[in-house]
């Protein structure tokens, strides 16, 4: 079937609003728009933004070729609980707000015609996620046009292992032959045929000395299927997938390939940043790319499917994915979750959705049923565990069956007295927040021991009774927060295989020698690779001097990549610990906070910024951390030398460090002297000007090509200036809009949809959307005393 976006020329209005309706292009994320309030219902978890009913509608004539044709919609993701509606006569549901869906459309339609389609998105009652959702249609929409005999959607499961053995299954609505086409750069076409049984089919091919996929090296093959009916060509359908084999067990850990592999693993959620839960191709792509660049080689999609540009980046840039179905079953976390009643009625049909999505893509290895399901520790979560496993297998049976297990949830729900489900379960908003709390001592003691109650737990005897109950209900335990359980989790159960499904950043040096030294350990992931919108401040360093500024946390805070894409500090420290680098990191707590206290989490205990450009903080002092494998580090500052240091853990910590323009420079050094590398972080003088880096130099006119530029405000060096923070203002003129600008600042003024945004640690990020057409788009960047700055980009 022919498959195109059917993103453009939509109108969105909220309930009882349609005077003010606008023209939108998908993907749309209408909470990103809403107010931000302290009583929003959404609460904390969704960074206090609003949410609401919204209505999405496009009018578009219906050729009259199509008139004996199958004409079907491809909703990628509504949040949530999605009515469509064709010409006044609704065809579809889906309720859950993370499952791709398909919408059939001919036998409804005015050929010839103008026909309306509208789309309700209800996302009205709140709270009913613990992290920031947005609202509406958030992901692509495809409209597949064919012949009556088609290859059915999402149908063709491909299997091809790292013999070169191709095994192709799919469905049609009618046919009587397939032939099948795997071509790959600098290698003859390999091509078979089959018959069509019963609306099926199915075929082995051998593709002689096939290039294998991993994370190294992600060789991709394209795979075309011609369907026949009655010797005539009536539909085709092209895909990529990737020779590989993936195996487990408690003595070779995980394989791919028979190469055994450790997970650098990231938790996501889904948002993209300024531009909120909208999954634009571009950065979706961008996403997976930067992860790659900072060493990740794989993903945790938390907690819910990711998307299929997503997947396909994978695919392509080789990055392993753990993509997870749900946060909740059979118990609510919050008033109005997905959990009991709709998870229900419906966890078969999203579930399977999930799973064809991913099934001919080389870079999933992993399914994840749930996450931190407090019910595994009673008997019925435990037989749902089992039913999903069995439920996942009938369909792909090829691939390892996971969950994140929190024991301490788990063991509190076994007792009767779990975080979720009590009684008083609309009081209940199971927000993790840590927004607007008292910046006390024991507030700050109580979180940041919270890891290691969590971790404790984990390793109880009450927590043993967890793991028997769901012994064999899964081919891996994931594990969130339970290092304490790595070693003994071995011997309890010789054949085990488990992972690290969510670990605290601070936590990674003990965590990664756990995944080098245990052989049925085969990864780590953190919490968080990116950071994210919602689960307001629960990693974000809190200052005391900002207690009562009125401003409201909208980062969770805890990423080592931030909501923009840039890297913190602690990200150089993963890459010494997967032997990527020597190079030291340096890691200065921020000058402009000197003598503040500030409150930390046992999700981020550090601020640092890996800058020594603070100007008007001149004779200030504060904490320096740096990183480094070697076992001494020497802290240099204008010649003079703080000493040195004996690393624990590959830090070393050197307390009050006085600012002052020059440079400051991080040695490290074996114990016998030896130096093992150097980092030099130098200031910039000069007036203050922009420096702006764009991620492409042109557009595609199509009306969903996005431009990402990020603006630093820097000096004669092009040294960004971490204490000069300005609003900024932007105007964006001709073939292009701009669409979101922001910045990493945990709790801002500004909106992301408005045109001036403060920076933040003298940064900032502007993101451009080419229109329908071609020509030019003027970018015009300003600010108070500083020159302007003009780009202008070709839109072709």
């Amino acid at each position: 079937m022919e498959k195109k976006s059917f993103n453009t020329g939509w109108t969105f209005y909220k309930e009882n609003d349609e005077k003010n309706a606008k023209k939108v292009t998908l993907p749309h994320d209408a909470m990103i728009y809403e107010d931000r309030a302290k009583d929003s219902p959404a609460g904390a978890a969704c960074g206090y933004f609003k949410g609401g009913k919204y209505y999405y509608e496009k009018t578009f004539t219906a050729p009259k070729e199509w008139k004996n044709k199958t004409v079907i919609l491809e909703f990628e993701g509504v949040y949530q609980k999605a009515a469509v509606t064709l010409n006044g006569t609704e065809l579809y549901r889906n309720v859950y707000g993370y499952s791709n869906f398909f919408v059939q459309m001919d036998p409804t339609l005015n050929f010839g015609e103008e026909n309306t389609l509208m789309v309700e998105a209800d996302n009205s009652n709140c709270p009913n996620s613990r992290w920031y959702s947005g609202s509406g249609i958030y992901r692509n929409v495809k409209l597949y046009v064919g012949e009556k005999e088609h290859i059915v959607p999402d149908s063709v499961y491909v299997n091809a292992n790292e013999e070169g053995h191709a095994y192709i299954q799919g469905e049609v609505t009618d046919g009587d032959q397939i032939r099948f086409t795997i071509s790959c750069k600098d290698q003859a076409p390999c091509e078979a045929t089959t018959q069509v049984k019963d609306g099926k089919f199915s075929a082995e091919m051998i593709v002689e000395n096939a290039k294998l996929w991993d994370d190294e090296h992600p060789n991709l093959y394209e795979l075309k299927i011609t369907l026949f009916k009655d010797q005539k060509e009536v539909d085709v359908q092209t895909q990529q997938f990737g020779f590989r084999t993936i195996r487990w067990s408690s003595e070779n850990g995980l394989t791919i390939n028979g190469r055994k592999v450790l997970l650098r693993g990231s938790c996501i959620h889904h948002d993209n940043g300024i531009l909120g839960a909208a999954a634009y191709d571009e950065a979706e792509i961008r996403k997976i790319r930067l992860h790659k660049d900072a060493g990740f080689n794989a993903i945790r999609s938390s907690h819910n499917p990711c998307s299929k540009t997503m997947l396909e980046a994978c695919d392509k840039y080789g990055i392993y994915v753990m993509d997870e179905f749900a946060d909740h079953w059979l118990i609510h976390k919050n008033p109005y979750d997905y959990a009991d009643t709709d998870f229900k009625n419906n966890w078969e049909k999203d579930l399977g959705a999930m799973i064809r999505k991913d099934y001919s893509h080389p870079s999933v290895i992993m399914y994840s049923i749930g996450n931190e399901i407090s019910e595994l520790g009673i008997k019925a979560g435990a037989d749902m565990a089992v039913k999903m496993k069995q439920y996942v297998k009938d369909i792909d049976p090829t691939r390892a069956v996971t969950a994140g297990i929190n024991l301490m949830l788990a063991t509190m729900a076994a007792k009767g007295k779990g975080m979720y489900g009590n009684e008083d379960s609309k009081k209940n908003t199971g927000n993790q927040s840590m927004d607007n709390v008292p910046t006390s001592a024991f507030f700050n003691m109580l979180m940041n021991h919270m890891g290691d109650i969590m971790d404790k737990m984990a390793s109880k005897k009450d927590a043993d009774k967890v793991t028997e109950l769901i012994d064999g209900a899964l081919d891996i335990n994931g594990y969130n927060y339970a290092t304490s359980r790595y070693i003994s989790e071995g011997k309890k159960y010789p054949g085990c295989v488990i992972v690290g499904s969510e670990t605290l950043p601070r936590s990674i040096y003990r965590n990664w020698k756990l995944v080098e030294s245990l052989p049925y350990l085969v990864g780590d992931f953190v919490w968080t690779g990116w950071d994210y919108l919602g689960e307001s401040g629960l990693g974000t360093v809190q200052y005391k001097s900002e207690k009562n500024n009125g401003r409201l946390i909208i980062l969770g805070g805890a990423g080592l990549i931030d909501i923009c894409g840039k890297m913190r500090p602690e990200m150089e420290w993963s890459r010494m610990l997967w032997h990527m680098t020597d190079t030291p990191e340096i890691s200065v707590e921020p000058m402009t906070h000197a003598g503040d206290s500030g409150s930390v989490s046992m999700w981020r205990d550090t601020d640092g910024v890996a800058s020594w450009n603070w100007p008007g903080c001149e004779g200030r002092k504060n904490k320096v951390r740096v990183y480094a494998t070697g076992d001494y580090v020497e802290l240099i500052v204008n010649d003079k030398s703080y000493g040195k240091k004996k690393t624990k853990e590959y830090k070393a910590e050197f307390k009050k460090v006085t600012y002052n323009p020059g440079k400051i420079i991080a040695r490290s050094y074996s114990s016998d002297g030896t130096l093992l590398g150097e980092k030099t972080l130098m200031t910039d003088d000069g007036a203050t000007r922009f420096k702006v880096r764009q991620s492409k130099d042109k557009l595609v006119g199509n009306g969903e090509d996005l431009l990402y530029i990020d603006i630093d405000l820097v000096g004669n060096e092009g040294r960004t200036k971490s204490s000069c923070d300005q609003t900024i203002t932007i105007e964006a003129t001709g073939a292009g809009e701009l669409i979101a600008l922001g910045s990493a600042r945990p709790a801002p003024i500004e909106s992301f949809t408005g045109n001036s945004h403060t920076t933040y640690l003298g940064k900032a990020q502007a993101v451009i959307r080419s229109k329908e057409e071609q020509g030019n788009v003027k970018i015009l960047i300003k600010a108070n005393g500083i020159p302007d700055e003009e780009i202008t980009i070709p839109i072709v």
